[in-house]
């Protein structure tokens, strides 16, 4: 009677561990969105996602084109890194501990001292406004106002030889330019490098 009780309790033990061990080891899916810039951003395709699950177990996966990727693992603390170019690498743990979604978002990645130097580069451009042509006469006291590619505004006025000198940053910039006894002109010009322009203002009728 002894042994069998004995043989009971084993019995038991040994079962106690394998429901321990089942419950341990629950998997559990994770279905997770990746935004852009925010929770309110649009979805991203192509992030490129791997991690680790509770049970150490690693994983690795794409956004589709819904911007969603699906993992399955060791319920408990999960571990993520979330990559794709021209965006800033994201690491983060979440709890996983249940069949569930989950939401994140990339941020764009800030430029290098390179690029910013580059994209803040400055260009000038010179200007000559003519009279009813660009054959025409230069024409002096030309009011010039406009912005750069970069959204700066500028404004001058045609010197005596019908020339104004603006700098900015390069790429495409508006142009208005007024002259009593003249019609207005307003024009878009690609100014992509240190050069010269004309324009021509025409006699109000």
């Amino acid at each position: 009677m002894k042994k069998m009780f004995n043989l009971g309790i084993l019995i038991f033990l040994i079962a106690g561990c394998m429901v321990t061990t089942a419950v341990s080891q629950e998997q559990v899916t994770l279905t997770t969105y990746v935004h852009d810039g925010s929770l309110d951003g649009a979805l991203l395709s192509g992030v490129q996602i791997t991690g680790q699950d509770a049970g150490g177990n690693t994983f690795q996966g794409v956004t589709d084109s819904n911007g969603a990727a699906v993992f399955s693992g060791v319920s408990g603390t999960w571990a993520f890194s979330f990559t794709k170019d021209g965006y800033d690498e994201l690491d983060l743990n979440y709890e996983v501990n249940e069949t569930q979604e989950a939401a994140a978002y990339l941020q764009k990645a800030s430029l290098s001292q390179e690029e910013t130097e580059s994209a803040t580069e400055q260009v000038t451009l010179t200007v000559d406004v003519h009279d009813g042509s660009l054959d025409g006469a230069l024409l002096s006291g030309v009011q010039i106002a406009g912005q750069d590619a970069g959204g700066n505004t500028f404004q001058g006025v045609t010197d005596s030889n019908g020339a104004a000198v603006f700098s900015g940053v390069p790429g495409t910039w508006a142009f208005s330019f007024t002259k009593d006894g003249y019609g207005e002109l307003n024009l878009n010009y690609e100014v992509n490098e240190t050069q010269e322009a004309a324009a021509y203002l025409e006699k109000s009728t």
